[in-house]
């Protein structure tokens, strides 16, 4: 009887551990992401000399890759799914010099800026389930988190547009035309976790859009809207939260891992 009552209380105390445990992530729930990267641009101008372009992929452009900047927020749903909130601002640009339009001697350069929503699914989650002795940092202490986190995302958002025309285009630029569409992003990330608040990550996706005016032009010939990729290397925080589901500004918080 006492065995039985020894072995029953240490199960109990087991579960109740792990029952705790498997729920960390709503202790940090919410996320500040900051990062750069770069803006890759498919349009009307420049791309590959060759009609067969691989799917777009002889159109990429390494020379007219360019910088962009990126600020968000994470709102974790469960461990596995999270929403984000994504303001992006970036650079673009395109040349027919070397392309199968080469002779009509099109560039443009352009700003545009992203805010946009997206849905995420982790294919590998942050938190890991309880496994032997591998559940214990370092210091001897219970970690709840995995080393990496691989996710999948969608969203909706706006892409604002500002080009400005290079080359013979300036003789076609139209300055009334539309410089607001719809932005689809779609992608894949990755984050590495340094501790219970810091982690590093990188994303790449591409936007599919309704405006095929990204470069400030379009022409009867046009098969496809305007698309555009982001890759962006960021830093991210995250912030505790309080029982209430509340971000926890401004106190120390102690460590999970």
């Amino acid at each position: 009887m006492r065995i039985r009552f020894i072995l029953i209380l240490i199960l109990g105390l087991l579960f109740s551990i792990s029952a705790g445990y498997a729920q960390k992530w709503k202790l940090r729930r919410y996320e500040a992401i900051a990062g750069i990267g770069t803006a890759h641009y498919f349009g009307d101008i420049g791309g590959t000399a060759d009609e067969s372009n691989m799917f777009g992929l002889k159109d990429i452009e390494i020379f007219k890759t360019r910088p962009s900047i990126y600020l968000g927020a994470r709102y974790k749903i469960r461990h596995n799914m999270a929403v984000k909130a994504n303001f992006i601002f970036g650079f673009i640009s395109g040349d027919d010099e070397g392309s199968r339009n080469n002779e009509r001697n099109y560039a443009f350069t352009s700003k545009i800026f992203e805010p946009s929503a997206q849905y995420e699914f982790s294919v590998i989650s942050e938190e890991k389930k309880f496994r032997s002795t591998a559940m214990f940092n370092k210091r001897g202490m219970i970690n709840n988190y995995a080393q990496f986190n691989i996710y999948g995302f969608a969203g909706l958002g706006a892409v604002m547009a500002f080009p400005k025309a290079k080359k013979d285009l300036v003789d076609r630029y139209d300055p009334d035309h539309p410089k607001v569409g719809l932005a689809f992003p779609m992608g894949v990330g990755m984050k590495w976790v340094f501790s219970s608040n810091l982690s590093i990550g990188v994303e790449f996706g591409g936007r599919f859009t309704t405006t095929d005016y990204l470069d400030g032009y379009t022409s009867q010939y046009s098969k496809a809207n305007d698309v555009y990729y982001f890759a962006v290397f960021n830093a991210i925080y995250r912030v505790k939260t309080s029982r209430r589901g509340f971000p926890v500004i401004g106190r120390r918080s102690g460590s999970f891992l």
